[in-house]
């Protein structure tokens, strides 16, 4: 098997994200399938000493500055996080690297045969592209002999495929209403597949949520008898110097902010490089992870892999600032409350002229909210479309969404879109590219930025 080989079997499995959630998934997905398949590949997950994070908002940055700490620590560590941006090697990473190609093309050849019996034993539900990845972590991981495994739910908790490992300590970062139509639609049946993660006597930590969802996460983990722990306190958040357009084209900079934290009574300030306050909350939750795994044998975990692992730690494409003259900035705001935290940050974190959004958004997301958190911030709004079949058409997103622009157009595709960005704005202005990973990707393969 080639890579080009193995992505074509990955791509021939069923995709939720790239199809859409039906409305009978919670009926389909089940973790029968991802234990049979455990289960033929030799339960790889149960080798595993994991951190398993669930959420709706924060957990890929949580998981990310987790495996940085732990790494900072001199920890070997594994992780595990959805959906990718371009390659889905990036889905894997050991040391903070993602996978080779060739490690990509030696796990699904090694799970392929077991994806192939469970077909064969005619289950209705065969292994999803979700459920293989996750197994090909584990198989990976298990193989690595990773210190620890950092692990990122795909959608909700209880039926996540990831759901089958017993971890060291869990984490349930911010709530909020995504994914309504299997999820439920209201915080506290979110809350209720979420709180799912927690296993009988594994410490879980929570960051600050309504009191309607820790009272269920706090009668699940007392079913269970998980020591439930609040995530650190948020003291104080402080935001790096804006940072002015440059006279010409430099080094880009990762600008640090600095957010204060109180745990046992004691304070820690912490920078960050991951900007925007919402990430204040993620990191204090990271912070709570820290904490509970070097009292649980990782005792190089100190303070200083904690503010070592803040500081350098990286995850693309969460105001991500790739260039300058004019500022291009990544951001995956697919839902309105990631949309509303990206017009807080953005203003605040560099100097522009005029804002350009260059923004696609997935069928089953909520576009009036989003267009309605950008708008405030934005002068000419371009909508578009990804290639794949999740997307909204974007002269429905146009037709939903026009009221909210002062100024907007349509492209058909994300290479127009981009071209008609970069034809209005001026080397003191900014362009955001944001709303769908989808979007995302293709941004990055027309510039040639893609790590395929």
């Amino acid at each position: 098997m080639d890579y080009d080989t193995a992505i074509a079997y990955l791509d021939s499995l069923v995709n939720y994200e790239r199809t859409g959630l039906r409305s009978q998934f919670a009926d389909e997905v089940r973790l029968d399938t991802i234990r049979r398949l455990s289960e033929l590949l030799g339960n790889p997950h149960e080798q595993l000493a994991a951190v398993h994070i669930a959420g709706s908002k924060g957990k890929g940055s949580v998981a990310a500055t987790v495996e940085a700490i732990a790494r900072a620590g001199g920890y070997h560590t594994g992780l595990f996080t959805s959906p990718h941006i371009v390659s889905p090697r990036e889905r894997i990473r050991i040391d903070g690297e993602i996978i080779s190609r060739d490690t990509l093309v030696k796990l699904v050849e090694i799970v392929k045969p077991a994806v192939e019996q469970i077909r064969a034993e005619g289950t209705p539900s065969p292994p999803t592209f979700f459920e293989v990845y996750a197994a090909m972590a584990f198989v990976h991981f298990a193989a690595e002999k990773v210190d620890l495994a950092i692990l990122e739910t795909g959608l909700g908790g209880r039926f996540d495929a990831t759901n089958i490992v017993n971890p060291v300590v869990c984490a349930i970062t911010t709530l909020g209403l995504d994914h309504t139509e299997i999820l439920g639609d209201t915080i506290e049946q979110i809350a209720f597949e979420k709180a799912g993660i927690i296993k009988p006597g594994v410490p879980v930590v929570v960051a600050d949520n309504p009191t309607s969802a820790m009272e269920v996460i706090g009668k699940r983990a007392a079913e269970v008898a998980a020591p439930l722990i609040p995530a650190p306190q948020v003291v104080s958040s402080t935001p790096p110097e804006r940072l002015p357009v440059p006279d010409a084209d430099t080094p880009l900079p990762r600008p640090l902010q600095t957010v204060v934290v109180r745990r046992d009574g004691e304070e820690l300030a912490v920078q960050l490089a991951l900007p925007g306050a919402h990430q204040a909350a993620n990191v204090a939750t990271a912070v709570g992870l820290a904490e509970v795994l070097s009292t649980a044998g990782y005792e190089r975990i100190e303070d200083e892999a904690v503010l070592t692992g803040a500081r350098t730690v990286k995850w693309p494409a969460r105001l991500e600032i790739i260039q300058a003259r004019p500022w291009v900035v990544l951001d995956c705001a697919h839902n309105p409350q990631s949309a509303q935290a990206l017009a807080e940050a953005l203003p605040g974190l560099i100097e522009y002229d005029k804002l350009i959004i260059v923004l696609g958004v997935s069928a089953d997301k909520d576009a009036a909210g989003i267009a309605e958190a950008l708008a405030p911030i934005t002068d000419i709004a371009v909508l578009t479309q990804a290639a794949m079949p999740r997307a909204l058409p974007v002269q429905e997103f146009r037709a939903e969404t026009a009221q909210y622009w002062s100024e907007h157009h349509a492209a058909a595709t994300t290479d127009k879109a981009l071209a008609m960005a970069h034809d209005v704005a001026g080397p003191r202005d900014c362009i955001v590219v944001t709303g769908s990973f989808f979007v995302i990707d293709e941004f990055l393969q027309f510039t040639g930025r893609a790590t395929v």
